[in-house]
């Protein structure tokens, strides 16, 4: 089996790794993954097994040149208080498009760490492991990897401020069961 390529991105947070985690684990990845030079951006999620919060979850993660592929969770570890760390990590399978012609699966991992004197900050690290096809390793390490980095650098940047709240993200309004009671009174008739 051939080795990981990997490449990583790290981030500083100005609040508790527990808030950095719940800001940023669950949003909706097409906010947090943007397109970036040649390499698409998350456009959406289907197949969803469930919310991405038990390991054993898969979803099809959708980019904006058409490309997909798989996502496993292995393990999500929210902080259990304030200065506790966090984790998830996920494998990435059936690429689409380039990707399926370079690399046969990949591994993320992210981390979220207390830092600073009192842990009232954070860090996040994001390593990310393209295993390539054979004979494809320079491919992936020297002409994918520079770009991959930069994209890795920007989207952790995204993730930093969603991390303090201040990218403008407004999560979607629930919207109410079809079989709930309406409860917002007598509507006005035309």
């Amino acid at each position: 089996m051939q080795q990981l390529v990997l490449f990583e991105a790290v981030g500083e947070t100005a609040v508790p790794a527990a808030v950095a985690f719940a800001r940023v684990v669950p949003r909706d990845d097409s906010t947090l993954f943007h397109r970036f030079l040649v390499l698409p951006g998350v456009t959406g999620v289907t197949d969803a097994t469930g919310p991405w919060d038990t390991p054993g979850r898969t979803r099809t993660v959708h980019l904006s040149d058409g490309s997909r592929f798989r996502e496993h969770l292995d393990v999500y570890e929210p902080p259990t208080h304030p200065d506790a760390p966090g984790r998830f990590d996920y494998t990435v399978t059936d690429y689409t498009k380039t990707l399926a012609h370079l690399v046969s699966d990949a591994e993320a991992h992210w981390r979220f760490e207390p830092a600073g004197p009192s842990g009232e900050g954070s860090r996040i690290r994001w390593t990310y492991g393209f295993r390539p096809l054979p004979g494809r390793r320079f491919v992936v390490a020297h002409l994918i990897g520079p770009i991959w980095r930069a994209y890795m650098r920007r989207s952790m940047a995204v993730c930093v401020a969603a991390a303090h709240g201040t990218d403008g993200y407004q999560p979607p309004a629930r919207r109410p069961r079809a079989d709930a009671p309406d409860s917002s009174g007598p509507r006005p008739t035309a």
